[in-house]
C-alpha cells in the first residue's frame, strides 16, 4: 500500500466527555442561565423607566395646571388691588407724592410687598406723580407699548420689558374715566417675589419652571439663562389645557409640560431632564446588577465545577463503553469462527486428502521411477499440486486467525467486485449445505471504496449467515453491488421469513438475538453497524414479514487512502 496514509485514531476530541463537549456544556449552561437574567434586567429597565416617566409626567401636569391657577390668581389679585385703589381715590388726592407714598406703603402691606413703585400718569403720557426707587418723574410714556394697550382695554398686565430704567420689569396699569377727570394708575410688580412664586413648585433634580411670552422670551429667570433671553426651542402653538412633549436641548432629552396663562399671552413651562427622572431606576438597577454579578460569579464557578465533574464521569463511562465495544468485536469474531467451522472444515479437509494421496503417489513413483522421464514428470506434478493445496490450507487458516485476533485495522482503496465474488464463493459451500443458493449480481466497474477489506469480509459473512439462518427450509440469497449517484450500494437480500416490526428497532442492539441459546450471540449486526459507519457508510434494513429481508450498505466514494490502528 504505497498510496496509503497511516495514522492512529485520536478519539480524545471526539469523546462525549472531551474538551469540546466540556466547553460546549459550559457555554450552553451559562447562556441558559444568563440570558433570562439579561432579558429580565433589560425588561425591568424599560418597564420601570417608562413607569417612572409616566408618573413624573402625571405629577408635572398636575403641578403645571394647579400652579397656573395660582399665578393667574396672584396676577388678578394684584390687578384688582390697583383697580380698587384707583377707584377709591380721586386724582386730586393722589397726584402728590406724599399721599401716593402712603398709598404704596398700604398697598405693599396688604399684598406682602408685591409692588416696587407707583405712578399717576395723565392721558397724554406725562407723569403727574411718582413714588419709587427710580427717577421717572419727568418721563413720558405716550409711545410705550403698554400705554397704548391700557388706553384700549382699560387694564393691562404687561410683558417683561426694559423701559427707561433699563432693568427687566413688569407693570400693571389701570385707566380711570370720571366725569371731571381721566388718568392712569401704574404699578411695577416685584419681579423677585413673582419669580419666587413661579418657582415655588420644586419637581426634583434637573427640573425648571418658568414663564415665556409669545415671542419665546423668558418672563421669569430660568435655571440656565436670564430674563428676556430667548428660549432655545421653538414655542408650542396655542393649546387648551396642559400639553406635554419631549425636546432635546444641547444633547439632553427633557420632558416639557406647558399651559397658557394671562389671556394666553404667557406660557407657563415646567421641564425636567429625562436622565434625572430615570436616575432612581438606574441606581436601583446598578445595585441589583451588583447582586446579580455576584450571583453570576457563583453560577460560573458552580457551572465549571459541575461540568468538569460531569464530563470526567462521562469520559470514564465512555472509556468503559469502548472497552466493552472492543470486547464485543472480539467476541463476534470468535462467534463467527464457530458459525464458519463446518464450511471451513470441508475446505481444509479436501486439500489435506489430496495432499495425502499425492504423498502416497510420490512414494510409489519414487520406487518405480528409475531413470524414466515420464515418472520424473509425474513426481514433479504431484509435488506442485501438494504445494498448491498446502498454500490453500495456509490461506484458510490465516483467515480463521484474523477473525479472533486483535489486529491493525487498515482502510484502503478497495476494488469491491473481486473481493465480493471471493466472499460469496467462500460462503457458497456453507449455503449449499443448508439448501440455500447464493446469487451474486456485482457490477465489474465499481469505483474503489475506502474501507478495510478484512472488515468487509466480516460484515458480508455476518449478513449472509443471518440470511441463511432466516431460510431454515432453504431458499435464495442475492448479493448485489451497483453504483448509484455518488455512492456504491451493496445489498444482501433473502426470501426468508422476514423481521417482525416490534423486533426491527432492536436488531442493532448488542446481545439482542432471536436465535436459540447457543446459536447466536446478538453481536453480529451490532458489529456490522459499527464497522460500516467507521468507513463513513450507512447500514439500513428493509424487511417484510413472510417475504424476506434486504440489508442495504451505502458507501460513499473516497479519493484518499487512510490506515488507522484500532486497538
Amino acid at each position: 500500500m504505497t498510496n496509503s496514509k497511516r495514522y492512529k485514531k485520536n478519539t480524545h476530541n471526539k469523546k462525549p466527555g472531551g474538551i469540546t463537549l466540556r466547553w460546549r456544556i459550559v457555554i450552553v449552561l451559562l447562556i441558559v442561565s444568563l440570558l433570562p437574567l439579561s432579558l429580565a434586567g433589560f425588561g425591568s429597565w424599560i418597564l420601570f423607566s417608562d413607569l417612572l416617566v409616566n408618573k413624573t409626567l402625571e405629577q408635572m401636569r398636575t403641578v403645571v395646571a394647579s400652579h397656573a391657577r395660582i399665578i393667574e390668581a396672584h396676577l388678578n389679585e394684584r390687578l384688582h388691588l390697583i383697580e380698587l385703589l384707583a377707584k377709591s381715590h380721586s386724582l386730586k388726592e393722589i397726584r402728590n407724592e406724599k399721599p401716593l407714598d402712603s398709598l404704596l406703603s398700604s398697598l405693599n402691606l396688604s399684598s406682602n410687598n408685591s409692588f416696587v413703585d407707583l405712578g399717576v400718569i395723565s392721558l397724554d403720557g406725562r407723569h403727574l406723580a411718582y413714588v419709587g426707587p427710580y427717577d421717572l418723574q419727568d418721563k413720558n410714556y405716550r409711545e410705550a407699548f403698554w400705554f397704548e394697550e391700557v388706553m384700549k382695554s382699560g387694564t393691562y398686565i404687561s410683558d417683561v420689558f426694559m423701559g427707561y430704567r433699563q432693568i427687566p420689569h413688569c407693570i400693571i396699569a389701570v385707566r380711570i374715566e370720571n366725569k371731571n377727570e381721566s388718568w392712569i394708575l401704574r404699578a411695577t410688580i416685584n419681579s423677585d417675589q413673582f419669580d419666587k412664586l413661579v418657582k415655588t413648585e420644586v419637581l426634583g433634580e434637573g427640573s425648571d419652571i418658568y414663564i415665556v411670552n409669545r415671542d419665546g422670551l423668558y418672563q421669569t429667570a430660568p435655571v440656565i439663562g436670564s430674563v428676556l433671553d430667548r428660549m432655545p426651542v421653538p414655542l408650542t402653538d396655542y393649546h387648551d389645557g396642559v400639553l406635554d412633549r419631549r425636546v432635546t436641548i444641547e444633547g439632553q432629552t427633557k420632558i416639557k409640560v406647558t399651559t397658557w396663562i394671562n389671556d394666553k399671552r404667557w406660557q407657563l413651562v415646567a421641564q425636567q431632564d429625562l436622565a434625572a427622572v430615570q436616575e432612581p431606576v438606574k441606581t436601583a438597577l446598578i445595585k441589583i446588577a451588583r447582586i446579580v454579578a455576584l450571583s453570576v460569579v457563583v453560577l460560573v464557578v458552580t457551572t465549571f465545577v459541575a461540568t468538569w465533574h460531569l464530563t470526567n464521569r462521562i469520559e470514564k463511562a465512555n472509556a468503559a463503553r469502548e472497552e466493552i465495544s472492543r470486547a464485543f468485536m472480539r467476541s463476534a469474531k470468535l462467534a463467527s469462527i464457530g458459525e464458519l467451522a463446518t464450511g471451513l472444515a470441508h475446505e481444509i479437509n479436501n486439500p489435506l486428502a489430496i495432499i495425502s494421496a499425492e504423498q502416497t503417489n510420490i512414494a510409489d513413483l519414487v520406487e518405480m521411477a528409475g531413470d524414466s522421464l515420464k515418472s520424473r514428470e509425474m513426481i514433479l506434478d504431484s509435488v506442485k499440486r501438494s504445494k498448491e493445496h498446502v498454500q490453500r490450507c495456509a490461506s484458510i487458516t490465516k483467515k480463521l486467525l484474523q477473525f479472533g485476533r486483535k489486529r491493525e485495522t487498515t482502510l484502503e482503496l478497495t476494488r469491491l467486485a473481486p473481493r465480493l465474488n471471493e466472499i460469496t464463493d467462500l460462503m457458497q459451500r456453507h449455503a449449499n449445505a443448508n439448501n440455500v443458493t447464493i446469487t451474486a449480481r456485482i457490477e465489474e466497474n465499481l469505483p474503489e471504496i475506502l474501507l478495510d477489506p478484512i472488515e468487509l469480509e466480516q460484515v458480508l459473512v455476518n449478513l449472509i449467515n443471518n440470511s441463511i439462518d432466516a431460510l431454515p427450509n432453504g431458499g435464495d440469497i442475492f448479493v448485489k453491488a451497483y453504483k448509484e449517484d455518488d455512492r456504491v450500494c451493496l445489498e444482501v437480500a433473502d426470501n426468508g421469513k422476514g423481521i417482525e416490526p416490534e423486533i426491527m428497532e432492536r436488531i442493532f442492539e448488542p446481545f439482542f438475538t432471536t436465535k436459540p441459546v447457543g446459536k447466536g450471540t446478538g453481536l453480529g449486526l451490532s458489529i456490522c453497524y459499527g464497522l460500516v459507519h467507521s468507513w463513513g457508510g450507512r447500514l439500513q434494513v428493509d424487511s417484510t414479514p413472510g417475504k424476506g429481508t434486504v440489508m442495504h450498505i451505502y458507501l460513499p466514494f473516497k479519493t484518499q487512502n487512510h490506515v488507522y490502528k484500532n486497538t
